[in-house]
């Protein structure tokens, strides 16, 4: 009954929503969208073969491209390039264009369920994505899109070869900075070695060998040095009792002097000669001219020590005389007369006066002389070669004992260089391993972009959804029919039937009559069946049309599903 009774004001509702869907499904302009798809290849040579540079996941790289593609520089040039939001840019500044641009592009992943090769469990990865434009042409959209997607393939091109430049770059600078450490390294090492050449640590056990055996030809040579001091003065012992001469005997067993032993027995007889006798006696020419003979022959001799002995004998003997005689006495006399004679050859023979001795000619006297020089010239040999040892085991001291500071500061400079030079080898490893990289980004055979679905002029709208708009009026109209009836029904306050006078009087009516239906009743709802009728028809027709030109001709749909259901 609420529905007949309202049935003029849900017709209104329900028609005026929907003659404004339709209107929206008629009027409102399409929208095209173009989309490209690229597919993220993977690099053809093996990883295990060649490592790419680039090590980040595709996800976080194409948002990295993104960021890069969508600059406002990009976007401005695209804008500027196909002429785009021609109404906007006469009234709006930049940075609105450039968000409209923004919404209008679309950028969407792909992603599938692999396997992970490191952790050997599934997951999701992502293999392909896609770019998108929307434009009320398809023509701009599908160049739109296109240009998009070349910016993402240059990009990511660019971007990969600009990483392995740069990788390759960097581990060439760094494998030459290292190397150039390596060189003065090695140089501050060989100076090193040079400075220690006899200190260095390796040679700390040699030294200490070289120095104990130095220590024992030491010793070894002071005992050799105490033994020869013995045997010098054994020989020195043995030449005191050895005259330098050989003595000569005559037949009659007379010992024959040598000229100088003759020498020094003239003038010893001659001074006591001269004691006795006047200078013209005949003995004392005699012994003069012998002793000048002799002196033309060898020389001048030594016979101060002989006259001072023989002085010291007459002294004696003439002070026993004057205890025995008295003065005038012959033998005091004469003993008086020999000191004098004495001092007076003391005086022309002083006991320093030069004396040429002949060569020793007693062969026993000669080899225990030359054993004795042999001893003296081998004990002076061996204090030389104390020296030199005392002074090399002081050297093997002195480098023992600078041994542990040298060592440290060989262990650093050769740990220095050590790390250096592994740290060489790992980035010149690296270099190589970049330089690989670099040819396969080159060449193109790493992980690269692929367009598999190019972008095209789209045949049909992305939006509106014009038949989803129909039926969405068509449903919306519907629910404000219910709903104006409903809201006519709450705000109406008459009383219409025997219920709405219990709920008033709460008391029930005595009787109820029925509805009389008058001629002028049936003719309206006639009239208003005729119209709902009419409307739906009109509706129905319209619906048809509107799929018919706006999602797909009837013939097709016709096709369609007769294939789907009787094919």
């Amino acid at each position: 009954m609420a529905v007949r009774r309202r049935r003029v004001p849900a017709i209104v509702a329900a028609a005026s929503i929907l003659i404004v869907a339709l209107a929206a499904a008629v009027l409102w302009p399409a929208t095209y969208r173009s989309t490209g798809t690229i597919l993220i290849e993977q690099q053809e040579v093996p990883v295990d073969l060649v490592r790419s540079m680039v090590s980040s996941y595709a996800d976080q790289r194409l948002q990295v491209i993104t960021q890069r593609v969508m600059t406002s520089e990009n976007l401005m040039r695209i804008i500027d390039r196909y002429q785009l939001y021609p109404e906007r840019r006469r009234k709006d500044p930049r940075e609105v264009l450039l968000n409209r641009m923004r919404d209008d592009v679309h950028f969407s992943m792909i992603s599938a369920d692999v396997v992970d090769p490191r952790m050997g469990r599934p997951t999701k990865a992502t293999i392909a994505f896609s770019v998108s434009y929307d434009s009320p042409s398809a023509v701009i959209a599908a160049k739109v899109a296109n240009e998009l997607a070349t910016l993402y393939l240059n990009e990511n091109l660019t971007s990969r070869r600009q990483t392995a430049d740069d990788t390759a770059t960097f581990l060439t600078a760094e494998g030459d900075r290292l190397s150039k450490q390596i060189d003065e390294l090695g140089v501050k090492l060989a100076a090193f070695k040079e400075q220690n050449v006899n200190n260095l640590p390796e040679l700390s056990q040699l030294n200490m060998q070289l120095m104990n055996r130095a220590e024992e030809e030491l010793r070894e040579t002071d005992t050799r040095v105490r033994s020869l001091d013995q045997q010098i003065v054994y020989l020195d012992a043995q030449l005191a009792q050895l005259t330098p001469t050989e003595q000569l005997y005559t037949e009659t067993g007379q010992r024959i002097l040598s000229p100088a032993d003759r020498l020094k027995t003239l003038k010893s007889e001659y001074a006591r000669a001269t004691a006795i006798y006047a200078p013209t006696h005949p003995d004392i020419l005699r012994m003069k001219r012998e002793i000048d003979g002799l002196e033309k022959q060898v020389g001048r001799v030594d016979t101060g020590n002989d006259l001072a002995r023989q002085l010291s004998d007459a002294k004696s003997q003439l002070a026993a005389a004057r205890e025995k005689y008295a003065s005038d006495h012959p033998d005091v006399q004469q003993l008086e007369r020999l000191v004098a004679s004495l001092h007076t050859a003391m005086r022309d023979a002083p006991l320093t006066s030069e004396a040429v001795r002949s060569d020793p000619d007693n062969p026993a006297y000669i080899q225990v002389s030359a054993q004795r020089e042999a001893s003296v010239n081998e004990r002076a040999a061996l204090q030389k070669k104390n020296a030199v040892l005392r002074k090399r085991i002081a050297d093997y001291e002195r480098r023992l004992s600078a041994s542990p500071e040298i060592a440290r500061e060989y262990s650093t400079i050769m740990r220095e260089l050590e790390n250096a030079q592994l740290k060489y080898s790992e980035v010149r490893q690296k270099q190589m391993e970049a330089t690989l990289a670099k040819n396969l980004e080159t060449e193109r055979k790493g992980e690269r972009f692929t367009l598999i679905e190019p972008p095209m002029a789209s045949e049909q709208p992305a939006s509106p959804n014009r038949p989803a708009l129909v039926v969405i009026g068509v449903l919306l109209s519907f629910g404000a029919a219910v709903g104006m009836v409903l809201l006519l029904e709450a705000v109406d306050t008459s009383i219409r039937g025997r219920r709405d006078i219990e709920a008033l009087v709460s008391v029930p009516p005595l009787a109820v009559l029925p509805w009389i239906e008058t001629p002028a009743d049936r003719a309206a709802r006639s009239r208003i069946r005729r119209l709902s009728l009419a409307g739906a028809a009109t509706s129905f027709v319209a619906a048809i049309v509107m799929v018919h030109f706006l999602y797909r001709p009837l013939d097709v749909l016709w096709a369609v599903a007769w294939r789907r259901f009787f094919g």
